[in-house]
């Protein structure tokens, strides 16, 4: 009896050693859709913050003409957004704002992303037009969609807006990120006013500063539609107007 309770115990105590592993690696298999709705990253913001990024990954290997995904490259110097397998960037050099659709290879620090060929869009109900109402129904919003809410999922946000609150993080550019230097002091603010956008989200209320920032269950980049091209992080202030509509995986 006690060699069986001692196996037992070796047993149990390697599966929280892997689970520990997995998630110190960023990856997030925890999703029970089919393979093309799995949700996983690459890093976290976890380990972002305390500076214990070890884990790359160049975005030529996983592109793909059903990716979507939100994240950062190495050294944490600008936004990346990726669309239907297109990746998008937004970023600073000498404070000069840049942006534009990538044709080269990107080294990526850190990512969420997810395999989806089909979407179901969902209207945004009436008078919800800020960042916070948006969190608060993107839920039913799911659930109405058949989403499975207790996991880690996408959503594309689809919006003409008549404010929009974002920024461009600024890390070192040499591979060490720190947080204070990358996300509190040398942060890109900027507004934009009365323009149409696509945002790439994703939704967990179990990540918060894993896969979001610790005051929020939502991650969401975007891109303008238009004229002038414009990439970034919603920086949890947003005016939307009627007519939104969410799209979640079908």
């Amino acid at each position: 009896m006690k060699t069986f309770y001692m196996l037992l115990l070796l047993l149990v105590t390697g599966k929280l050693l892997s689970a520990h592993e997995d998630f110190i690696k960023g990856v997030m298999h925890h999703s029970p859709y089919l393979q093309e709705k799995r949700v996983q990253s690459i890093g976290d913001l976890h380990l972002i913050r305390s500076n214990k990024l070890n884990q790359t990954l160049n975005f030529s290997q996983i592109k793909a003409e059903d990716l979507y995904g939100i994240g950062m490259p190495e050294g944490l110097n600008s936004e990346l957004l990726i669309s239907a397998g297109d990746m998008f960037e937004g970023k600073f050099e000498n404070h000069q704002y840049f942006a534009k659709k990538l044709d080269e290879d990107r080294k990526i620090a850190f990512l969420a992303y997810v395999n989806v060929k089909k979407w179901k869009a969902i209207d945004v109900p009436q008078g919800v037009v800020s960042f916070q109402q948006l969190e608060d129904v993107i839920p039913s919003l799911a659930k109405k969609a058949g989403i499975n809410i207790a996991v880690p999922f996408p959503f594309i946000l689809k919006s003409k807006v008549k404010g929009l609150r974002w920024f461009i993080v600024n890390g070192m550019g040499n591979g060490q990120p720190d947080f204070l230097s990358s996300f509190l002091r040398s942060r890109f603010l900027g507004g934009l006013e009365n323009v149409d956008i696509e945002g790439i989200g994703f939704y967990s209320s179990q990540h918060k500063g894993i896969l979001s920032s610790p005051s929020s269950n939502m991650h969401i980049h975007f891109r303008t539609l238009g004229d002038s091209l414009f990439v970034g992080h919603i920086d949890n202030d947003i005016l939307l107007e009627e007519g939104a509509e969410v799209l979640f995986p079908h």
